[in-house]
């Protein structure tokens, strides 16, 4: 799920071929085909986003115009990428960062790869601060956020006991880092607000799912407009204010 620069929300729907649009403000929703089971999206502008599309070990991404509903170009990509549901990227520079194996693949809008940036760890999720150039990475394993620059160049690492089970980020308007994170007992969750410098984090949001969402795919936007959080989990769209 991604929050466009006019308040949008695009929602990759979980084992289907359509992305959502979902209006926060007037409540009014369109589906869009893109012609293949969507795994990720990355916003290209305030109209266009990329998804990325996968049939067992075929990857392509089609280019979406989101006003007008429809696909703009399909492209075929010869990456050789994890087996997840979800593969986190994001665009910048008419570059796609793609999470790989073992650290983050950069490719070009026609799908050739540039070059890899190695980190020893397959990302779970990660964003890009364009304001700071910076990339903001989950270290699911060592229970870390890695921030680094555009070269793979660490510039901080935060760890705490509380990024247990930490699934998806966003950046907020402020420059900090949000972190969903799931708790193991009582299906409960937490949001983690990282500072810009890595030195200081806080929980600024709890939540608790109910029976049928203890296991969920999920994702996290700022919605720029209201400041809001939105917090995606499995069918449903929670939006909070920030403390």
């Amino acid at each position: 799920m991604k929050a466009l620069p006019g308040g949008l929300l695009v929602i990759a729907l979980n084992k289907s071929d359509k992305l959502l649009t979902y209006s926060v403000s007037d409540k009014q929703r369109n589906e869009i085909s893109v012609g293949g089971l969507t795994h990720s999206i990355a916003i290209l502008d305030r109209n266009t986003v990329v998804v990325m599309l996968r049939d067992y070990d075929v990857v392509s991404i089609a280019i979406v115009d989101i006003r007008q509903r429809q696909v703009i170009q399909h492209v075929d990509v010869r990456l050789y990428l994890p087996s997840y549901s979800y593969i986190p990227m994001f665009y910048t520079d008419d570059q796609l960062y793609i999470s790989s194996h073992s650290g983050i693949t950069v490719t070009d809008m026609s799908g050739t790869k540039d070059r890899e940036i190695d980190l020893g760890f397959k990302p779970t999720d990660m964003c890009y601060d364009t304001k700071a150039a910076r990339i903001y990475c989950i270290d699911y394993s060592e229970k870390k956020l890695i921030c680094i620059d555009r070269d793979g160049n660490t510039i901080f690492t935060f760890t705490d006991t509380g990024l247990t089970n930490a699934k998806r980020l966003t950046i907020d308007n402020e420059g900090y880092v949000l972190i969903l994170c799931r708790i193991s007992y009582g299906g409960n969750f937490e949001i983690h607000r990282v500072s810009p410098d890595g030195k200081s984090g806080e929980v600024i949001i709890t939540g608790k799912l109910n029976e049928s969402e203890r296991i969920p795919s999920s994702s996290i936007c700022i919605h720029e407009e209201s400041d809001e959080v939105v917090i995606g989990i499995n069918e449903t769209v929670y939006t909070y204010k920030k403390k």
